[in-house]
């Protein structure tokens, strides 16, 4: 039999000819994922099933953190800004150690005032639903001294507070209030993402959920764009502001809805807001923290640092101070005021935002409560189905069952 020779043409090209081909995109995810899950196992935590589903899941978060990268490389540091920087991360650990802040966080946070009056609601609609659109004056101040307050009460969108809101017409009757997702805050993606509609008409419940500064209608440029990348007192503000502005609803819909109940509940950074809501105010019914960060400078670090150069310390800048007045906004400072029975957390294991690693911190420091770890990614949750029947229990567990009602059409 004669040989073939090795450079003779064929019927039949090898498949690494055909780079985008979906079977070699495949390939490549596949072992894209195999290579971070060894390189990011966790003790105490489920295995992941390493399937071609998994391997899609994963490169979709892949996908939007490297658009986050990409933006964010337009952003290294100038001169100006790196001055900035260090002049406010130096006077704020100074502020926050004098005044206290730093060995107790708790006193960082000042209680809201009531909404007595001056709440706007309007009916509107996104896609199929209806929805109030409920707006009012934040009154919202950093606190005398600290170091970027003026520049941030120069955002004047971060004025006023931002939510929409389902509400039944009938009775009195139990509340969630919900919190966005980083780089979110419009409503028809908002609502879906928070299982709104899900608890508003399957389980008879209300449901307004909050727009976080800098986010949706309250942002400076692309929503969540100034959160991270405008500095660290930016990320303190918009988490000291979120938590004023969450507990300012739980305590609008206690006084003039008669909310019997209050849950509060967020993905993503929303998460991490609901956790320290859930620090912050007294006798909430449940507390569901969805893909939560539980560590914004750890976090940030982990996304930002791979960008810097590597004298970044040498332009005076250091991550320890950032972690020192970062921790005044942490669930991670703060124990967690609602019973532990009522404490429910998911999270994905192949979550490439925020890493399981770091929920498991949450869930360390909330006493190992009710948890579910789903095989997806920070980004597919809303289509995993043990999600949503993982919502729906909480629900039941935290309420009790209500009459369900029909969905519209």
């Amino acid at each position: 039999m004669t040989a073939i020779p090795a450079d003779a043409p064929t019927s039949r090209r090898p498949a690494s000819k055909h780079p985008a081909s979906p079977l070699n995109a495949g390939c490549r995810a596949a072992g894209s994922v195999a290579e971070w899950i060894r390189g990011h196992n966790e003790d105490d935590l489920p295995a992941v099933r390493q399937t071609p589903a998994a391997a899609w899941k994963w490169m979709i978060d892949e996908w939007s953190i490297q658009l986050e990268l990409a933006s964010a490389r337009m952003r290294i540091p100038d001169g100006p800004f790196r001055q900035r920087l260090r002049s406010e991360l130096a006077e704020a650990r100074s502020l926050y150690s004098d005044c206290g802040w730093l060995d107790d966080p708790a006193a960082y946070h000042r209680t809201p005032p009531p909404l007595d009056g001056g709440v706007q609601i309007s009916a509107t609609s996104a896609g199929d639903a209806d929805f109030w659109h409920v707006r009012f004056a934040s009154e919202f101040e950093p606190w005398p001294g600290e170091p970027g307050r003026d520049r941030w009460m120069n955002y004047r969108p971060v004025r006023t507070t931002h939510a929409w809101m389902l509400q039944h017409p009938d009775r009195p009757r139990p509340w969630v209030v919900a919190v966005n997702g980083y780089r979110t805050g419009e409503p028809e993606m908002d609502m879906w993402m928070l299982y709104a509609h899900r608890l508003h008409r399957r389980w008879g419940l209300n449901v307004i959920a909050v727009v976080l500064p800098l986010h949706g209608p309250r942002a400076i440029g692309v929503s969540g764009s100034r959160v991270i990348h405008a500095g660290a007192m930016n990320t303190v503000f918009t988490a000291a502001q979120g938590a004023w502005d969450i507990r300012r609803v739980i305590g609008w819909v206690r006084d003039q809805h008669e909310a019997p109940a209050v849950a509060v509940s967020g993905i993503s950074l929303g998460g991490y807001m609901a956790a320290m809501t859930a620090a912050l105010e007294d006798d909430l019914a449940a507390v569901i923290a969805g893909v939560p960060e539980s560590d914004l400078a750890r976090g940030t670090r982990r996304q930002v640092e791979p960008l810097l150069p590597p004298f970044y310390e040498q332009w005076g800048l250091s991550w320890e101070p950032y972690e020192q007045i970062l921790s005044v906004v942490s669930p991670l400072s703060l124990p967690c005021k609602v019973p532990y029975e009522r404490r429910y957390i998911f999270a994905g294991l192949l979550d490439r935002w925020v890493r399981p690693g770091n929920v498991k911190t949450l869930w360390e420091h909330w006493e190992r409560p009710d948890m579910l770890w789903y095989q997806g990614s920070h980004l597919s949750y809303p289509f995993e189905r043990e999600v949503a029947r993982y919502v729906d229990r909480a629900a039941v567990e935290t309420f009790g069952q209500q009459p369900p009602i029909p969905p519209r059409g």
